[in-house]
């Protein structure tokens, strides 16, 4: 399998912000050893890892090629949070590093991003002497078993629609 990835012309076949090489850089450098393994292992996960970052957040902006594209980068009309606009012919570093930062938590535990969601695993019993209560103390939605990537929300933050917030983990206003 080779990644199709995206070079900045809003590719309608692609489906990697990034190769396997810039991956296994940006791992090493920062001594990330769980990312190792057969290339193709690796290539499945960053098409993974691309796949939930582009459906699972809200990005500002509009795609460069509209729906003919094939991932939500790249984009036009976006600004960083300095205020510098991103060119249109380019996926944003912050976004190559939130794919290599996905990427490794697919490779690790492949579709960890997207886990399974069944409700009827929802209840909790407790059972104190012959009483027995069952609770139902998580949220109704497939939402509540997707992790939160923190390290991955605070690279994109400036990048996604209304100031922040995702499908995946909401917006909180006062």
């Amino acid at each position: 399998m080779a990644l199709v990835v995206e070079t900045g012309s809003g590719r309608s076949d692609a489906d990697a912000f990034e190769t396997v090489a810039y991956l296994d850089a940006y791992h090493s450098a920062r001594g990330n050893t769980t990312w190792t393994g057969e290339t193709a292992d690796k290539e499945a996960a960053i098409i993974r890892a691309t796949a939930w970052l582009s459906e699972s957040f809200t990005w500002a902006g509009h795609r460069l090629k509209g729906r003919s594209q094939g991932l939500a980068w790249p984009r036009v009309g976006i600004v960083d949070r300095d205020g510098n606009s991103v060119p249109s012919s380019e996926v944003p570093v912050e976004v190559k590093k939130a794919l290599a930062e996905a990427a490794l938590r697919e490779l690790v535990t492949p579709n960890a991003l997207v886990p399974d969601y069944t409700p009827s695993k929802r209840l909790k019993t407790a059972k104190v002497g012959p009483l027995q209560v069952e609770y139902d103390l998580s949220r109704p939605d497939a939402g509540a078993n997707r992790p939160i990537l923190h390290v991955v929300a605070d690279l994109i933050d400036q990048f996604l629609a209304g100031g922040g917030g995702t499908r995946v983990t909401g917006e909180v206003h006062r």
